[in-house]
């Protein structure tokens, strides 16, 4: 009779989405989470506005004694705390802010454009509704916009004791939206051809069907690269600041969706060691295909977190689905987010 070895994996990470709705909870989260956690992602800078007092940026919050006290506890706990910064994602549905220092109000060329030369800033909320694009989003691409995004997260890592940086909507919000001047001009100077070009009927005859589908596919590639290369830049920028500062990113679950619809091409980052780790946004009901995707497609699965949507999916499931990650070498699962721990705690109960 042959011998069946059954292999089960440790969990060695399980984190918790703060949400900054959810700061003024303050010590109560420890009291909500008790030891549960090892990972906090706490969002200090999200709408392009901070929630601790900073030079650069709009701010929320004007006093950062709550930030300190909070982040000095949770070390006391054996927590660690990383910084969870809404990268390129700058503005939501709600009425624009009036602060004259957030770039929606002074720099039309940090935005992306599509392919009609339009910006999304000149798109009403409704018509980004429609395209199922949570709001507006700057271009990677723009030399200036990394600049600025670079210098707010020295500030983060400069004053305060974050043990990671976590970036999310580190992406382009729709496959569409990537014609600014600044991706189109980089893609010129190699192929000498203007992306907005590949839509007239003149390349399509010059180049025929199968070259014309060659030379999008180099511009969809470049898009790619161009995004992966301001990764290394944010990497680059935390570890020579802080050298053992975690550097972690939150990501469309499907490896291939995640790379073709938004250019966000995280299997690259993970298998490169560009990130230390990444997190899955998988908030649904069946997981199982993500995970083989995903063990399919990475070299090192330890580097793989899997959000779970407590937001969405009832207590029964997540258990199934965290007894799902136990059989597999993932390091482990975020909890998206603690405001729905908060008001169920039977969640709690999913887990040692």
């Amino acid at each position: 009779m042959p011998l069946i070895v059954f292999i089960f994996y440790s969990i060695d990470f399980k984190g918790i989405w703060v949400p900054r709705w959810s700061i003024p909870d303050n010590q109560k989260i420890f009291e909500t989470i008790g030891d549960k956690f090892n990972h906090i992602f706490l969002q200090v800078f999200g709408n392009g506005e901070a929630y601790y007092p900073s030079e650069i940026v709009p701010t929320k919050m004007n006093d950062d004694r709550w930030l300190r006290e909070l982040l000095h506890y949770a070390h006391l706990k054996g927590i660690k705390v990383s910084a969870w910064v809404n990268l390129l994602y700058s503005w939501g549905y709600a009425p624009r802010s009036n602060d004259p220092r957030h770039p929606i109000n002074f720099a039309e060329d940090w935005y992306v454009f599509d392919r009609e030369g339009r910006s999304i800033l000149n798109y009403r909320t409704d018509e980004l509704k429609k395209l199922n694009i949570e709001g507006y989003f700057m271009t990677p691409a723009n030399p200036s916009v990394r600049i600025y995004l670079l210098k707010i997260i020295e500030e983060i890592i400069s004053k305060y004791d974050f043990d990671g940086i976590h970036i999310d909507y580190v992406r382009y919000p729709h496959e569409d939206f990537v014609y600014d001047i600044y991706l189109r001009t980089k893609f010129q100077r190699e192929y000498f051809y203007d992306p907005l070009d590949f839509f007239s009927e003149t390349l399509k005859i010059r180049f025929g069907l199968t070259g014309l589908d060659d030379l999008m596919r180099s511009w969809r590639e470049c898009i790619n690269d161009d995004l992966t290369g301001f990764i290394i830049q944010i990497r680059d920028k935390i570890k020579s600041i802080k050298s053992n500062c975690i550097l972690s990113a939150a990501v469309k679950p499907d490896p291939f969706n995640s790379r073709v619809e938004f250019y966000q091409d995280w299997v690259t980052w993970v298998n490169n060691d560009y990130v230390d780790f990444v997190c899955l946004m998988a908030y649904t009901r069946n997981i199982d295909g993500i995970i083989k995707n995903t063990l399919e497609s990475v070299n090192f699965p330890q580097k793989v977190v899997i959000g779970l949507g407590i937001y969405c999916l009832n207590p029964e499931t997540i258990r199934e689905q965290i007894e799902m990650i136990k059989k597999t070498p993932l390091r482990g699962f975020v909890y998206f987010s603690y405001a729905q721990l908060r008001d169920n705690p039977r969640y709690l109960e999913l887990f040692h």
